[in-house]
C-alpha cells in the first residue's frame, strides 16, 4: 500500500489486480451493464490512483475504494439517465402525482399488479430511504436540494434513492414469485 501511495506503479498495478473483481462487482450490482460497469472500474481506478496519497487509512483500502467505486457508478447513472418511468396511482403519496422512477431499475414494476405491491412496499421502506425517494419523486427535486433538506450529502441521497429502488424492486419481485 505504501509502496504504490508513494508512486510505484508497479506496486499500484498489483491493487489493480487484486480488488478489480471488487469493484466491478459493485459497478455491475448498480448498474447492471457489463460494459458500463467496466467503463465505472477504469474511471474508479483512476480517480484511486489520483487520491491515493492523500489516503489516510481511517478505513479499510478495500472499504475506501468500494466508496468511490459506488459514488462512480451513481454518478454514472446520474450522467446517462434513461429517461424517467410512470408508475401511477401510488395512494400512500399525499399528492395524486404519479411515481416516476429512474432508470431501467423500475421496467418490470409497469405492470398493475407491481404497483399494487409498490403501494404495500413504500411504507416499509427505511426511514431515510422513504423521505429521499419521496421527495425526489413527489417534488421532483434535484439530489443538491434533497441533500439540504434533509441534512445530508448528495452522496447519500444517491445512496438513499438507489436502496429504496433496490428494496422495493426487490419487494415486488418477491411478491410475484
Amino acid at each position: 500500500m505504501s509502496a504504490a501511495q508513494a508512486g510505484d506503479q508497479v506496486a499500484f498495478t498489483r491493487l489493480v489486480e487484486l480488488f478489480q473483481r471488487d469493484v466491478y462487482g459493485k459497478a455491475f450490482s448498480i448498474l447492471r451493464n457489463h460494459q458500463d460497469a467496466d467503463d465505472v472500474v477504469q474511471e474508479t481506478f483512476l480517480r484511486v490512483y489520483r487520491a491515493l496519497p492523500g489516503f489516510r487509512g481511517e478505513s479499510s483500502f478495500r472499504t475506501w475504494l468500494i466508496i468511490i467505486a459506488t459514488r462512480q457508478a451513481l454518478n454514472f447513472l446520474d450522467r446517462n439517465r434513461i429517461a424517467l418511468d410512470n408508475i401511477e396511482d401510488i395512494s400512500l403519496l399525499s399528492t395524486p402525482s404519479a411515481l416516476r422512477v429512474e432508470g431501467n431499475q423500475m421496467a418490470t414494476l409497469l405492470d398493475q399488479e407491481s404497483r399494487q405491491l409498490m403501494r404495500k412496499a413504500f411504507p416499509k421502506l427505511p426511514k431515510r430511504q422513504k423521505e429521499a425517494l419521496g421527495l425526489r419523486l413527489t417534488q421532483d427535486l434535484p439530489y443538491d436540494q434533497i441533500a439540504q433538506k434533509m441534512g445530508t450529502s448528495v452522496g447519500s441521497i444517491k445512496a438513499h434513492i438507489f436502496h429504496a429502488i433496490q428494496n422495493l424492486s426487490r419487494h415486488v419481485k418477491g411478491g410475484k414469485s
